[in-house]
């Protein structure tokens, strides 16, 4: 339900890796895959190393965030904390927006390093945080997670085999909803009480992966994983008098999985390699739900309660890749598999087509293929990639009405588009950067436009450096959308109306002013335009907030911040 920035701060993160398409088999199947990593970090000396970021912003919001680690060539422990808050923004027209939210949370990695060649190490973090939200009749007044992991690696442990990695790990959600913490309660029509819903999760999984160098320009890399799932609710329509905190958590629903992946990069020679990979998923998924709120005074008895589902899923990819003296390109193709997630499945009592309940709706297939260029001259850098995607059981949400919840169905649909990036240094002071994104989906079952697509956007950076000074400016347009359908899309959101396109322009500035500070400030949508986004939720009817068919965006806002490296 929620992404991964609603627990952590992607500023204390080493690496954020996107991988576009199908390209991988080494994590679940998806049609792409966004990877927050920590990189090990052994030392070579006794000594302390790290950094501390200080924001301060427009709207009162304030960040703090430190990552510090310490030790020497036996081990090291790092740290990483985090502090952010921000009241409600003003969107381009003034009005204010249902959005102030508070986040903290921290982490402790106590690492062994006996050899350059070994780690073993011990993770545990904390996180708790709130938010208001513009998009519905619920605000979030609690997001506490807790999560402890142990990962073991070894290198060259024989010529063929370079590398062998072992971590497990648990996580624990505890997440409130409710309609009177971080806003006035007011009586509704679907909500005249004041009313709270407390979903919890709990994760316990684990992975070994090995890396082989059968020969020569060969890698193989070789594993298997596995992850259980347990999720429980309890909720109140009426918290005076039925307080949530006095109901027992019931279990709703587990799912298990296990897999096994091998993937292989061949090296034909200095210019041209393959690479390849296949998975397979083992899925399992109960339902423990006897009744189905299908609205706040109806619920129906489950007819897939107590059911058990098991589905093995096969996923893939090729891909060549071609070497030239100053660029490459490549080609490629991949299945992807996906099993159903929760909210599919069983939240809020969704249905299918022939059943109250959505439990047995089909998993998802993907079939995507990708091409693209990139290379780099001494000035000019660039990028270029298309895809095709053909969907098999597509997973859909359609509202049927405004009152009870969406059905979930199986489509045919298909998506195509593409992706193209330009870095141009003028000089040694002047450069500019563009990126263009056009993509477009149907729903072949439907004959219509597919819910849930952004539309085409153009980015264009231009930066410029004077001695210690660094300035920058952002011009991003975006196209208005017009293929939409109403009342379609996923667990993320429905299409609503179409939008108009905009244009918004930010400009910043930076400058090192002292060894180790560097201080850097902004202002953000600087014309104070009012816009949209294509994908953005309806706005919530909040009683003391001007509502609108989408949720604006924040108007102009400044910024700055301060770093500070040891």
């Amino acid at each position: 339900m929620d992404p991964p920035t609603a627990y952590i701060n992607p500023h204390n993160y080493d690496v954020i890796r996107v991988i576009k398409g199908p390209q991988s088999v080494l994590n679940l199947p998806a049609t792409a895959t966004v990877q927050f990593e920590r990189q090990e970090q052994p030392m070579q000396q006794v000594s302390i190393e790290g950094d501390v970021s200080l924001v301060i912003a427009s709207f009162a919001r304030r960040e703090l965030s430190t990552d510090l680690q310490g030790g020497n060539q036996q081990g090291y422990v790092r740290f990483t904390g985090s502090y952010a808050e921000s009241d409600n923004y003003r969107d381009g027209k003034g009005n204010v927006v249902n959005s102030h939210y508070q986040r903290q949370g921290g982490s402790a990695e106590l690492a062994w390093t006996p050899t350059e060649n070994s780690v073993l190490a011990i993770t545990l973090a904390q996180s708790a945080g709130e938010a208001a939200y513009a998009d519905r009749s619920m605000d979030g007044s609690e997001f506490d997670r807790s999560q402890w992991g142990v990962r073991l690696r070894q290198d060259d442990i024989t010529p063929w085999l370079s590398r062998l990695e072992v971590n497990w790990y648990q996580s624990d959600i505890d997440h409130v909803m409710d309609n009177y913490s971080l806003r006035t309660f007011t009586p509704s029509m679907m909500l005249p009480n004041p009313a709270a819903m407390n979903p919890t999760r709990t994760t316990d999984g684990g992975r070994l992966q090995a890396t082989l160098t059968p020969a020569d320009g060969w890698q193989l890399r070789l594993g298997a994983d596995t992850n259980d799932n347990v999720h429980t609710n309890r909720m109140s329509m009426n918290q005076l008098m039925m307080p949530h905190q006095d109901k027992p958590h019931l279990s709703d629903g587990e799912f298990s999985q296990w897999g096994v992946f091998i993937e292989s990069d061949y090296q034909l020679n200095p210019a041209r390699s393959w690479h390849l990979g296949i998975r397979r998923d083992d899925w399992q998924a109960i339902d423990q739900r006897s009744m189905l709120m299908k609205t706040m005074t109806v619920s129906v008895m489950n007819p897939t309660f107590a059911d058990v589902r098991e589905d093995i899923l096969t996923s893939g990819f090729i891909r060549f890749e071609q070497q030239f003296a100053d660029s490459a390109m490549y080609a490629g193709w991949g299945r992807a598999a996906r099993f159903p997630d929760y909210w599919e499945l069983l939240g809020k009592a969704r249905g299918s087509q022939t059943s109250p309940s959505a439990f047995n709706i089909a998993p998802e297939i993907t079939h995507q293929w990708d091409m693209g260029w990139l290379g780099k001259t001494d000035s000019l850098q660039w990028d270029v990639s298309l895809f095709y995607a053909n969907y098999q059981d597509y997973v859909l949400l359609d509202q049927q009405s405004m009152m009870g919840p969406e059905t979930v169905r199986n489509i045919a649909a298909h998506t195509y588009g593409g992706e193209a990036s330009l870095s141009w240094q003028i000089d040694q002071a002047w450069r500019v950067q563009s990126a263009l994104s056009v993509s477009r989906g149907m729903n072949d079952t439907d004959r219509r436009d597919l819910a849930q697509q952004a539309p085409a956007e153009l980015r264009i950076d231009l930066g410029y450096t004077s001695g210690q000074w660094q300035w920058g400016g952002v011009w991003r347009l975006v196209r208005a959308q017009r293929h939409i359908a109403k009342g379609q899309g996923t667990i993320v959101g429905l299409d609503t109306t179409p939008t108009a396109g905009f244009g918004v322009v930010s400009v910043n500035a930076s400058r090192t002013v002292a060894s180790n500070w560097r201080l850097s400030l902004g202002i953000d949508n600087l014309l104070n335009k009012s816009y949209q986004e294509a994908l953005s939720r309806s706005a919530s009817l909040i009683p003391g907030f001007v509502s609108e068919d989408k949720v604006n965006e924040p108007g102009r806002t400044l910024w700055l911040k301060l770093d500070y490296s040891i």
